[in-house]
């Protein structure tokens, strides 16, 4: 207060009238201090009015953001919303499907233990009828390898045919090898004994021998006939021996046996090649080789030996009697299918229904 009234210090020797009247100077003083003070005062306001409005500013700004914060939260409460519906529609779909699926399980259970139980009584049945009598398919098996096994038998005794004798045999052993019987285990081991034997025969194909053969019957007509036959022949020119020739020949034999007629002699070794192809296809070793033995000597004795043709012949025959050589023991057959029909009468009674005891005693 001092500071606004400085002029309150004014010297005593001041003249009276002017401190009579008063002064008019001081009163401009509180203006000044009403006008600062409210400068201040509108400053302030001012500044309240602007913090104000930059806090409405703000808030509006944030009133702003908030809600368009809420409204994307409600959007995705919305999306969330229908989501979970969405879920629970799926939820009871499936629901329904595994009741529906549960339902269907539950009659295939049913049809499956039905199935079951129907297999089981057929499998009892299979057995029980099994028990009781042979197959049918086992007893057709066993008709076939004893049919096969008697044709192999029958075979080699007329034929001595080796090879198809053990074809067959090989037939009847896979026969016997389905059946579902182990009973004829024993037969099989008993037929492989015999396959064996034939096996071990080991005959050679007859159609070369047989073709050779049949090529040199040809060739004996041609055959130059031995020198002491050719001298003993009569002249074909003569009358008598072409009126007598058409109902008779004459011709003479030595006192060992020897033909001295060259067109007997052909015919003669014509029989003996036609008995060593027979023999061939026999398959009997021992009758082939007499037969080759005996027109062997035929050509050496009533042909000429130092002829080639006569020379070809006899190499023929050698040739012939080299590809089929001495056989080795002959196998004896018939004990597989004599054992095979003892198994089958042994199951037959076997198999037989058992009269009651009261028709046993009456």
């Amino acid at each position: 207060m001092d500071m606004d009234t400085p002029d309150s210090a004014q010297p005593a020797s001041s003249p009276a009238p002017e401190a009579v009247t008063p002064s008019r100077s001081p009163a401009p003083a509180p203006r000044r201090t009403l006008a600062a003070a409210g400068l201040v005062v509108g400053v302030a306001a001012l500044a309240v009015g602007g913090l104000a409005w930059w806090q409405a500013a703000r808030e509006g700004s944030a009133s702003s953001g908030i809600a368009t914060e809420l409204a994307l939260a409600r959007t995705d409460i919305d999306g969330l919303r229908r989501a979970i519906d969405l879920d629970r529609r799926e939820r009871d779909l499936l629901r329904q499907r595994l009741g529906d699926a549960e339902t269907i399980n539950k009659s295939l259970r049913e049809e499956v233990l039905g199935v079951s139980e129907r297999a089981r009584v057929l499998e009892d049945a299979i057995a029980n009828l099994a028990d009781k009598r042979l197959s049918g398919h086992d007893a057709l098996l066993l008709n076939e390898a004893e049919m096969v096994l008697l044709l192999a038998q029958q075979r080699y005794e007329l034929f001595h045919d080796a090879a198809a004798a053990a074809r067959a045999y090989r037939i009847a052993d896979e026969a016997l090898a389905a059946l579902q019987d182990p009973l004829y285990a024993t037969a099989r081991e008993t037929l492989a004994v015999e396959l064996r034997s034939l096996e071990q025969l080991n005959q050679p194909a007859a159609g070369a021998a047989l073709a050779e053969l049949a090529a040199l019957r040809a060739q004996v007509a041609e055959l130059p006939p031995a020198a002491a036959l050719a001298g003993n022949r009569a002249d074909p020119d003569s009358r008598l021996w072409r009126a007598l020739g058409q109902f008779v020949r004459i011709s003479r034999s030595g006192a060992d046996g020897a033909v001295n007629d060259p067109t007997l002699l052909r015919s003669f070794v014509g029989l003996e090649l036609r008995a060593a192809e027979l023999a061939l296809l026999e398959r009997n070793e021992a009758a082939l080789r007499a037969a080759l033995a005996r027109a062997r000597k035929q050509l050496q004795d009533g042909f000429a030996a130092d002829d080639p043709a006569v020379i070809a012949a006899l190499a023929t025959l050698a040739r012939v009697e080299a590809q089929n050589p001495a056989p080795a023991a002959e196998p004896v057959l018939g004990a597989t299918l004599k054992e095979l029909r003892n198994l089958r009468a042994a199951q037959g009674l076997q198999s037989a229904p058992r009269p009651a005891v009261g028709t046993e005693q009456s």
